[in-house]
């Protein structure tokens, strides 16, 4: 099932640009900028760029979703049922599944890191950026990967489900922008100034999103959280930078639809927003998470912000480049760890293939039942 919507908000077409002539030479005229991406980078201001927040879905003793603000307030999420106020959480990890209540997981042969900033330049730092966005209540962060979609004319980034689709108001996010490798802006942190981050500022076209992210509401649609956002090779780029496409500057990673290995030493990434502008990550075994059936990384201390960050499994040669197996989703509120979605077994495959596919002019997707 396919379900397409127009993104509101497209500013009026801006003037063509010509050659420029010179008095000795005859010098190309700069890219044009598509109407929709010229008025997302219009849209964030200063001041807006101040106002976003992370998107930090977690769930408490009960069950009951929440929004972490930054200040660690709790926000009933699709109800009015006030936060507890003090939960200690004794869900755990699946024993034999490495992650259960605070070990490192799987007999904690990988060293733990908790969080850490990332150190190791090259493909996972070019790939992995933030993403600004408006959704009905307000202005959030979040964190997304490039990753390699084999297609020409469009660049696929993977994030979570939750910084594409409100599914409380059940609508799109917009204005959407993403920043790759903003670890190594010039700037001091994240600003309106795409000119002092190395790849630029990108506006994706649409976002794809699963329906049964869409019809149920977290943390009912919790093994759901994953989606993409397209951007169009031409007139998405603004600032520093090549405007070649976002998967040629950015070195896009591969992602995996097939069961990732516990126990093994996994690498979560992501934007932190209590860092910005640092690249984070945490690493441990990955387990199983006894509730829902995510993966489940027990000490991961990535903060908001760090949502639809990349999880890789790799060994210590090939660190943070790869495979993309899941992301940063959720967490609970009275213990540490962080949970991330499989990509195997449901449509997260599906739905690729729809960003891989879906007309750039079509508008946001809603697919795969």
């Amino acid at each position: 099932m396919l379900i397409t919507s127009k993104q509101a908000g497209l500013a009026s077409a801006i003037c063509a640009l010509g050659t420029i002539i010179t008095t000795n030479t005859v010098q190309a005229a700069p890219p044009q900028v598509s109407p929709h991406a010229a008025a997302v980078f219009a849209f964030w201001t200063p001041e807006r760029q101040a106002k976003a927040i992370p998107r930090d879905l977690v769930v408490d003793s009960r069950g009951l979703g929440y929004l972490r603000k930054a200040d660690g307030k709790l926000q009933p999420y699709g109800h009015h049922i006030a936060a507890l106020a003090k939960d200690v959480s004794t869900r755990k990890g699946k024993p034999g599944g490495g992650g259960g209540g605070g070990g490192g997981g799987g007999g904690g042969r990988t060293k733990v890191v908790s969080s850490s900033t990332w150190d190791v330049p090259g493909a996972a730092q070019n790939a992995i950026g933030r993403i600004l966005f408006q959704m009905p209540d307000g202005y959030y962060v979040c964190s997304g990967t490039v990753v390699n979609d084999g297609t020409s004319g469009r660049s696929v980034i993977l994030t979570a489900g939750h910084c594409v689709y409100d599914d409380v108001a059940k609508t799109f996010a917009t204005n959407v922008l993403f920043i790759p490798n903003q670890d190594e802006t010039t700037g001091t942190g994240t600003d309106f100034d795409c000119n002092n981050d190395p790849l630029g500022c990108w506006a994706p076209s649409f976002g794809v999103v699963g329906t049964d992210w869409t019809t149920a509401t977290f943390p009912n649609n919790i093994p759901y959280d994953y989606a993409y956002y397209v951007v169009n090779d031409t007139g998405a780029h603004s600032g520093a930078g090549s405007n070649i496409g976002l998967d040629s500057a950015a070195s896009p990673l591969d992602i995996s639809f097939t069961a990732a290995t516990l126990s093994v030493k996994t690498t979560a990434l992501g934007y932190s927003y209590d860092v910005d502008p640092l690249l984070m990550y945490c690493q441990q075994d990955v387990g199983l998470e006894g509730s829902y059936g995510d993966y489940w990384l027990s000490r991961c201390g990535l903060s908001g912000g760090s949502s639809g960050g990349p999880w890789t499994q790799s060994t210590a040669a090939d660190l943070g480049t790869g495979p993309v197996m899941s992301v940063n989703s959720w967490g609970y509120t009275g213990q540490p760890g962080m949970a991330g979605p499989p990509l195997h077994g449901n449509f997260a495959s599906c739905l690729f293939d729809q960003a891989k596919a879906s007309s750039l002019n079509g508008g946001d997707v809603i697919g795969c039942n």
